[in-house]
């Protein structure tokens, strides 16, 4: 199996990162990541003020997979996730959605499954990828942002057993993930979730001629969920919902009034994240409901 360290790590998604490792469609590849805080909140109640926010949000990577092509599509199962045993958070004046007075950085430990909080609150885990994406056709999309490439998606559904489909916009796709967190609630409200260190094992298949695919896509066991990232959530949402809308029309019998119809009654549309400079919007959509024809 492939392996990319810990510290092949950059801070944007572009055409212009050396790869760090080779693969063949069909690999599998584990990539060691640091936390979004690049591993500088070393203790409970440490100084944020000493904290490099250059550093933040590093992805390893990228991986460079030999086949894949301008146009393909880029399907990575994620196979299996490894934490650290315990990870950080720092909720802080201006940061997320709250009223918080001050600075707070603190670091929990996981136990038996649960992250350990204050009060004797235990919270079960739920391990997923804050931060996936290939590189866009142009330019430098930063760690920090979600957009048509995946980036910053935040989307707690990007756990083990899911299935991601990316764009192939560059030779070789250029992939690239970090940014693991052991739970995190839709919204990542606060602007951090439990932010982890760990290791990521997946597997990359590149598919041909797939324009029926809206990248980003999600496949988990129960649901498909397509997404939009907007500095607007009016923006965002409307696109996430008009996704699985043409899905479910290219992928069943169902006409646009009943595909429409169906999503009102079924569909679930969600906030992935609202703290990032382009927000996140999904649409999830149960499998099986309109005996969908997809192929994954």
């Amino acid at each position: 199996m492939i392996t990319i360290a810990k510290n092949k790590v950059h801070f944007s998604f572009s055409n212009d990162n050396v790869p760090a490792a080779y693969a063949q469609d069909g690999d599998t590849v584990k990539f060691c990541c640091q936390d979004c805080y690049s591993e500088q909140i070393i203790e409970d109640g440490y100084d944020f003020s000493k904290v490099n926010m250059k550093l933040n949000n590093p992805v390893t990577g990228p991986l460079y997979i030999n086949s894949a092509e301008p146009g393909d599509v880029l399907r990575i199962e994620i196979i299996n996730m490894e934490l650290a045993s315990e990870g950080s958070m720092c909720a802080r004046t201006g940061a997320g959605i709250y009223e918080i007075d001050g600075c707070h950085c603190r670091r929990f430990p996981i136990d038996c499954g649960s992250v350990i909080f204050d009060n004797d609150i235990r919270v079960p885990i739920k391990p997923m990828i804050g931060v996936i994406g290939t590189a866009p056709e142009e330019g430098k999309a930063p760690t920090q942002i979600p957009g048509e490439h995946g980036g910053n998606l935040d989307i707690k559904d990007l756990g083990v057993g899911a299935l991601l489909y990316l764009p192939v916009s560059v030779s070789g796709a250029l992939l690239s993930m970090g940014d693991i967190h052991a739970v995190q609630g839709d919204g990542e409200t606060v602007i951090c979730a439990l932010e982890m260190s760990g290791d990521i094992t997946v597997k990359v298949d590149v598919l041909k001629n797939r324009k029926d695919i809206p990248t980003p896509f999600i496949v988990t066991k129960e649901k498909y969920l397509t997404t939009s990232a907007d500095k607007s959530l009016d923006v965002c949402s409307k696109e996430a919902a008009r996704k699985m809308h043409r899905f479910l029309q290219q992928h069943s019998e169902l006409t646009d009034s009943q595909s429409g119809l169906l999503l009102s009654l079924a569909g679930n549309l969600r906030i992935s994240q609202i703290v990032n400079p382009a927000k996140g919007c999904i649409m999830e959509f149960p499998i099986g409901l309109a005996k969908e024809i997809f192929e994954k």
